[in-house]
């Protein structure tokens, strides 16, 4: 890739019924397509570790459906690598142009372990990967030096870093020289002082065209409007996801504000 990206990691929009709500998800990219370059589906803002088969797939579907000429990200949050063989191959098969995943989910799992994941997904598919880098939903993180391990695999294109630990413009551009794009993953660091590649943040489900001005560093009034949007929308709160689905019901751009129970994931 080349240039400045931003990437939309949707919310799941549900109806009265919790079944995937097909006018909000044309509704959401539309607000969003003059200032975004893609949309990653079923991620964490959009409860991917929730979705069960069926509702995963129709998410894609309707993202691949309403995109048009955006590219398409399939978010897989899947707690063993078989099962994320298995979305991987059918995302290529509905045609979703890369995908982005995380590490297996089990505390302490050993970094090997990790870069064999990879290696694993990567080697089923001739898709594009994004490593998503975080340690709340896996319940472990990936070492530096797993990152760039994970990096010399041909088709892993890039990165959505959520550090527990913050990352310094260094580690950036090494990530870089191995062909890997950077993308920041917490609001709190847009328009501060790293230089990246885009970024991906639930933020831009309400306000895209902020976090693309965003992209560039060192813009104190930008990022002070980040921070004050990161806190009136509670996006730091363990349910971010059904914060921000509260203020896209407001503005009538999504028809309830519904969030997944785990007992629905398992339809």
């Amino acid at each position: 890739m080349s240039g400045k990206h931003i990437y939309v990691p949707l919310i799941t929009p549900l109806d009265e019924q919790s079944r995937i709500c097909e006018a909000s998800v044309r509704r959401l990219l539309h607000c969003s397509r003059p200032f975004v370059d893609g949309y990653i589906p079923c991620l964490t803002s959009g409860e991917g570790w929730r979705l069960g088969r069926r509702d995963w797939q129709r998410m894609l579907e309707l993202t691949l459906a309403h995109a048009q000429d955006k590219t398409v990200i399939a978010g897989i949050e899947r707690a063993t690598t078989a099962e994320v063989i298995e979305y991987a191959v059918l995302a290529q098969k509905l045609g979703a142009q890369a995908i982005m995943f995380t590490s297996p989910f089990a505390p302490g799992t050993r970094q090997q372990h990790i870069i064999e994941h990879y290696r694993s997904v990567h080697d089923a598919t001739s898709l594009d990967i994004f490593i998503y880098n975080e340690s709340a939903l896996s319940g472990n993180e990936k070492s530096f030096e797993t990152l760039l391990a994970i990096a010399q695999l041909p088709r892993v294109i890039g990165i959505k870093d959520s550090p527990s630990q913050p990352r310094v413009q260094s580690e950036i551009e090494r990530l870089r020289s191995e062909g890997l794009d950077y993308f920041i993953g917490w609001e709190m660091l847009l328009a501060r002082d790293l230089e990246s590649d885009g970024n991906v943040v639930s933020l831009a489900n309400l306000e895209p065209g902020l976090c693309r001005m965003a992209i560039a560093t060192r813009q104190t009034a930008v990022g002070r409007l980040v921070e004050t949007l990161n806190e009136h929308f509670e996006l730091g709160a363990d349910d971010w996801y059904a914060q921000v689905k509260k203020e896209l019901k407001a503005r009538g751009v999504i028809s309830t504000d519904r969030v997944l129970a785990e007992q629905e994931a398992l339809a």
